[in-house]
């Protein structure tokens, strides 16, 4: 069995998981389980935002060449991109874990829990025209926008059109939420080991 030492996780976060999987794995699905009761309130709210946003789901609801529900956003990819709005919303996923990334103030900073779009067509939905393109698929999108009713893009439209301004209002509770969460997981794990 590996020897375990006491976690300390403002050290390194990724390390300390990492070490309490190794030797008590069930904490980290406790953890993960409890993370994704924490981020479900957060995820309802980005579905309900995408039926704000399009209360039916289907943009372009025309029977024009722009009919998105005619085929697949990107040719050639075997369906993955076809639009299926059920497969949209179910594609909004807890995923735990990820790269480290240096933040503003020169640490680098772990992202422990994701809320992420795994549906190619529902990420290609939100996130069209976040850069630069002249195409009608992106004018046609921007046509048919709302401006986003609350948080930093009130007013605005495009890119993130659900995710974002549905789950901005939720960070600092998710944050704050995953933090406790942490901790018991890390003061569980020190108090077995010291017995």
């Amino acid at each position: 069995m590996a020897q375990a030492k006491v976690i300390n996780p403002n050290r390194d976060l990724a390390a300390a998981i990492k070490a309490i999987k190794k030797v008590e794995p069930d904490l980290i699905k406790q953890m993960q389980k409890d993370m994704r009761r924490a981020a479900a309130p957060t995820i309802k709210t980005i579905k309900d935002y995408a039926k704000w946003l399009d209360p039916d789901l289907t943009p372009f609801n025309n029977s024009g060449d722009s009919n998105i529900l005619k085929g697949e956003l990107i040719k050639g990819r075997g369906g993955a991109t076809r639009w299926r709005k059920e497969a949209i919303l179910r594609g909004i996923r807890v995923k735990f874990g990820g790269g480290t990334r240096k933040s503003r103030m020169g640490r680098k900073q772990y992202a422990i829990m994701s809320i992420y779009q795994a549906n190619p067509a529902g990420a290609i939905y939100d996130n069209a025209g976040s850069g630069p393109s002249d195409s009608a698929f992106v004018q046609n999108l921007d046509n048919q926008d709302k401006p986003h009713k609350a948080g930093e893009r009130q007013g605005r439209k495009g890119a993130s059109r659900y995710m974002w301004p549905g789950a901005e209002s939720a960070i600092p509770m998710l944050r704050e939420q995953a933090h406790i969460i942490l901790n018991n997981v890390i003061q569980d794990f020190n108090r077995r080991k010291a017995l």
